[in-house]
């Protein structure tokens, strides 16, 4: 007995077929890039989404961007494989390059000129307090969180080096505010006597609202470490970690590229190697702690 084939039909189908695994090798792999809250949720988001879009359209991965809740959670999310890689101030970056092996990428370099950040100390202005640490005393504070070099190392290193071993005895509140412009936005709406946050953020929030920038003082401006970093999981490809930096570099050198850096807010992407984490290194050290048994993630 004699069977048929329909050709037309075949051919559809084998067409389909076709299409179909040509459509799924060139499917975009998800990369996952999660960002520490250094500003408000909204506003951070925002800054990142042309950057997002520029690198997935450069790369054969499904790029995507998301702010999470706090330092912790974003290095756990890289700890546990749920993101690939992540936009890191210094401390976190420090602790997940010693730690865990990940490896630092990208920074971005400011309109300033400045791929580095510094810690900024700021009162109220109308108070009495000075440069003074004594002058401290009995004072409330406003750290950012537990995980910033800026927001809080750096300060309490300064105050251990002035004699400050107990701080909730020598101050007589202590706040955390969840991100650097909140730290900065509670001084200058004097819910908290003296505060600490990262400079770059400092500044921004005082060109974008100059009349609380006038209810605030600067007391110190210590530290240099490197700004925010893309960092990603050391079990990744090689080639792919290339391809990455290939992309962030290459930025500048084009019309396109330059268009998202001034949306971004710099002027390009350098290179950050891990030797540049001394500086961060030494301050937490400075601050009574081991970054080696500091237990981030055990609770």
């Amino acid at each position: 007995m004699k069977r048929w084939i329909n050709t037309p039909v075949f051919l559809l189908v084998i067409l389909f077929v076709w299409t179909a695994a040509a459509q799924a090798a060139q499917a975009k792999k998800p990369f996952r890039i999660v960002l520490v809250p250094e500003r408000n949720i909204f506003e951070q988001q925002r800054k990142y989404q042309n950057l997002c879009e520029y690198t997935c359209n450069m790369l054969s991965l499904d790029i995507s961007f998301e702010v999470l809740k706090g330092y912790k959670e974003v290095l756990l999310a890289m700890k546990e494989g749920r993101a690939e890689g992540a936009f890191m101030g210094s401390f976190v970056a420090a602790y997940g390059i010693h730690n865990y092996g990940f490896i630092p990428i990208v920074r971005p370099v400011w309109p300033s000129g400045e791929s580095h950040y510094s810690s900024y100390i700021f009162k109220r202005s109308d108070l009495p307090v000075t440069r003074d640490i004594a002058s401290w005393k009995g004072r409330s504070f406003v750290f950012v969180g537990r995980h910033t070099t800026a927001g809080y190392f750096s300060p309490l290193s300064l105050l251990r080096s002035n004699g400050v071993r107990d701080t909730d005895e020598f101050l007589s509140r202590i706040h955390y505010a969840g991100s650097h412009d909140a730290a900065v936005w509670m001084v200058a709406n004097a819910m908290v006597d003296i505060g600490a946050a990262k400079n770059t953020v400092f500044n921004e929030f005082i060109k974008r609202k100059p009349e609380l920038g006038e209810k605030i003082e600067l007391l110190y401006d210590s530290g240099r470490y490197p700004d925010s970093t893309l960092v990603i999981r050391g079990d990744l490809r090689q080639e792919l970690r290339e391809a990455i930096r290939t992309v962030f570099l290459g930025m500048s050198s084009s019309q396109d590229g330059r268009e998202v850096l001034k949306k971004f807010g710099a002027l390009k992407f350098v290179i950050t190697s891990p030797d540049e984490y001394g500086s961060v290194k030494q301050v937490i050290k400075g601050s009574g702690h081991d970054i080696s048994h500091m237990g981030l993630l055990d609770n």
